[in-house]
């Protein structure tokens, strides 16, 4: 059986004659069986159905669950009996990888330093006792300050393991992916709104033609009304990225003649090396996908997504198996699910093996290849 019309089948868009012919295969022999519960638990990891940009921007904060329309109903208690307990025998055979955990830091320049946890209320406030904003549930919020206060510069970091939202002074919410820092004022007391990013953060700015929205990523400058995009600004990598969901921005560079100005669907593309800035069409959804704790791959080569999830589980991933350098992954992973399970569907579809210590994971030759 081909794995692309297994695929299909679990993602809904089988035809009927495929759908036959997937159950004939399973009846036809046991280890068809085997296989197709193996990709059946793997498919389950993963996101239950294709995400689009209008998905997406219509469903926060979770997406809905797949319900598949089964219109060979006889066929439904063979899938019953065939997948029964299998998946949560897979995900609970083995124990969670100890973790460190990280903390989200807010400094001052006052020095004043908040250590943000991800529950009870932390009020923020100056050296003198003047409130700034209040810190609960994974955010920081900055709307219900009282007006007039003085603008005073802060600096929030999101280590590796964390993400963190914050709602600025004007409504304006940015969500920070891990690895993250942010630098923005209490209030906006001029005539512009202006932000710092390193590392990557989408953003939901609150429309006011008054007072223009600018964040600054290295040698990128990108400038809004009121708009919904994404910028990634690591700087362990050789380039910045604006993709644009909704609204319309300019981007600028340091040595860029002209800004370039994006529409939905766009993204503008800076190399840190070669200083070049150009933009190009892409999938809105993928780039998006982490705010909604899904990653999104799509050829995505190895190297790439290990060290995303790096940063997302605050681990070291070294790869000793040369071959899997030349390996790219395909589909939709869930990040709420623990590191060995990730790594265990990773298995499934290119041979590893891998060994845990601590925070580090090294991966070898599989044992099965000589």
């Amino acid at each position: 059986m081909e794995r692309i019309i297994l695929y299909k089948y679990f993602n809904n868009e089988a035809s009927e004659v495929e759908i036959e012919a997937v159950y004939a295969w399973i009846a036809a022999d046991p280890e068809h069986k085997r296989e197709f519960i193996r990709l059946k638990i793997a498919w389950a990891l993963t996101a239950e159905e294709p995400m689009d940009a209008a998905t997406l921007k219509a469903y926060r904060p979770q997406l809905p669950a797949k319900r598949k329309k089964m219109k060979l109903w006889q066929y439904a208690a063979i899938l019953v009996l065939l997948l029964g307990g299998a998946l949560t025998w897979y995900i609970a055979r083995t124990p969670a990888m100890p973790t460190a955990t990280p903390e989200v830091v807010l400094a001052l320049p006052d020095a004043a330093t908040y250590t943000l946890q991800d529950s009870g209320i932390t009020q923020i406030t100056t050296a003198s006792g003047i409130p700034l904003a209040q810190a609960s549930g994974g955010q920081l919020d900055y709307s219900q300050q009282a007006e007039g206060n003085t603008q005073i510069q802060q600096y929030l970091k999101v280590p590796y393991g964390k993400t963190y939202k914050v709602v600025l002074a004007d409504g304006t919410r940015v969500h920070l992916n891990a690895g993250s820092s942010l630098r923005f004022p209490n209030v906006f007391a001029d005539g512009i709104r202006k932000v710092q990013l390193s590392g990557e953060g989408f953003f939901e700015v609150a429309k006011n033609a008054e007072k223009p929205f600018k964040v600054q990523a290295g040698p990128m400058t990108i400038a809004v009304l009121g708009t919904r995009f994404n910028v990634e600004a690591y700087p362990d990598t050789q380039h910045i990225a604006t993709t644009l969901e909704e609204g319309s921005v300019l981007v600028e560079a340091l040595n860029s003649k002209e800004g370039l100005r994006l529409v939905p669907g766009e993204m503008a593309y800076y190399h840190t090396a070669t200083q070049q800035l150009s933009k190009q069409q892409v999938e809105v959804a993928p780039k998006i996908a982490w705010i909604y704790g899904e990653l999104m791959l799509n050829d995505t080569p190895s190297e790439q997504l290990f060290k995303i999830l790096e940063r997302h589980y605050n681990v070291q991933i070294t790869n000793h198996y040369t071959q899997l350098d030349q390996q790219s992954f395909s589909g939709t992973l869930k990040l709420d699910v623990p590191i060995e399970d990730l790594m265990q569907l990773l298995q499934l579809d290119t041979a590893f093996e891998y060994h845990i210590q601590d925070n580090n994971i090294t991966i070898t030759k599989p044992n099965t290849i000589n």
